[in-house]
């Protein structure tokens, strides 16, 4: 039977969420989930990009996105999967970031983004690493976070 994974997060501001596994993750994860009775083991505690607003349906933008840590991952039927975002690709399991500097886990993880994103990835990083504090970067994000919602809401009152 396929699966979907759902990933609890937690985000270096303190918010828990939940996300679909970016599909291109799901595979790995599906044979792990066949093969061993540790598969979770790779997602836990892992550092993972996620989108914080919505995508637009223009897709004119795209959303903030920040690092979060797994706290948990669950699979589920495929045919009854939640109605949520999906992480991004980017993932670094615990054992690796964990061994790892901030500069070396924000070299992989801060992708292509906009310069706003990758200032909260960087925190982010930072935050987990080094258990600094974000909140500086994050009074920005959750700034953009609220504007995304608004030209969200703005989208979808056109478009129905």
């Amino acid at each position: 039977m396929a699966h979907v994974f759902v990933v609890q997060v937690e985000l270096s501001w303190g918010e828990r969420r939940e996300y679909l596994l970016a599909n291109d993750v799901e595979p790995g994860l599906e044979h792990r989930l066949a093969t061993r009775k540790d598969w979770q083991e790779v997602m836990r505690g892992a550092l993972i990009n996620v989108p914080v607003a919505p995508y637009l349906p223009s897709e004119r933008t795209m959303p903030p996105m920040a690092t979060a840590k797994v706290l948990d991952v669950r699979a589920v039927e495929a045919d009854a999967a939640p109605k949520l975002q999906r992480t991004r690709s980017q993932f670094i399991m615990a054992a690796v970031w964990q061994r790892q500097d901030s500069a070396t886990n924000y070299n992989f993880l801060h992708h292509d983004y906009s310069p706003a994103t990758q200032a909260q990835i960087k925190a982010d990083v930072d935050h987990w690493v080094n258990n600094t504090s974000t909140a500086a970067v994050t009074k920005q994000t959750k700034q953009r976070i609220a504007e995304q919602e608004a030209e969200f809401a703005k989208e979808i009152e056109k478009k129905g």
